[in-house]
């Protein structure tokens, strides 16, 4: 079911940056300007997460596979829970530069880590002494904080989503060097990019609340 204006306005995923952080480049999202902060057209919102609804549907139904990328604290235990049940991948600590263009060198991390996890799971890993396995233990635990949600991942990922595309302005510049990547943009009104209206979401990325509301229906 199609969301509805009326529920972008509830969510508050129409409140955009303050007036003089915003950009000259997303004034066609734009209603108003409101004791300082721009707010966006919830009817232009709501065709945004539709449609980027529908995209994600059909490329879940190719078996694309999807990464979500984000920096935001605030949500990082949301995004992985999300993520368990709708079946994508996320970065959400610390995003490793090169990770798009230089994937295969990172794949080889990843096939590490899984690695890794195995022998935390063997016999011979409960031959080692209690030192040696705490030791492991914290080993995988700094690697695996970073890369726990791209361990299923088996290939370069087909779509990127990036959360607050002003905050991952480098990660973009690397993901569109990618001809064949789908980039898919959240982004509030301090954006400084124009964006192809099919690959982009204007919204709230400051609220936990608007962030939510836009991320569960868009792989509803």
């Amino acid at each position: 079911m199609a969301i509805t204006a009326n529920q972008v306005v509830e969510a508050k995923a129409h409140i955009a940056s303050l007036k003089n952080e915003s950009h000259p480049k997303t004034a066609p999202y734009r209603a108003e300007v409101n004791k300082g902060l721009v707010v966006l057209n919830p009817e232009i919102v709501a065709e945004q997460i539709n449609n980027i609804h529908d995209r994600i549907a059909e490329a879940k139904k190719l078996w694309k596979e999807i990464l979500v990328v984000s920096e935001k604290k605030m949500y990082a235990s949301d995004l992985e829970n999300l993520a368990k049940k709708a079946w994508f991948a996320y970065l959400d600590y610390k995003i490793p530069g090169g990770f798009l263009t230089n994937f295969n060198t990172f794949k080889k991390r990843i096939d590490t880590i899984n690695d890794m996890e195995r022998f935390m799971s063997s016999d011979e890993y409960n031959t080692l002494t209690k030192k040696e396995q705490l030791i492991y233990q914290r080993k995988f635990a700094r690697v695996n904080k970073i890369y726990k949600g791209v361990t299923k991942l088996t290939k370069r990922p087909d779509i990127v989503i990036i959360l607050d595309g002003a905050m991952l302005d480098v990660l973009l510049d690397e993901a569109v060097k990618i001809p064949e990547l789908e980039t898919i943009v959240i982004a509030s009104s301090n954006f400084p990019r124009y964006r192809d209206e099919k690959s982009i979401i204007m919204t709230n990325v400051n609220s936990h609340k608007a962030i939510d509301f836009v991320m569960k229906n868009i792989f509803a």
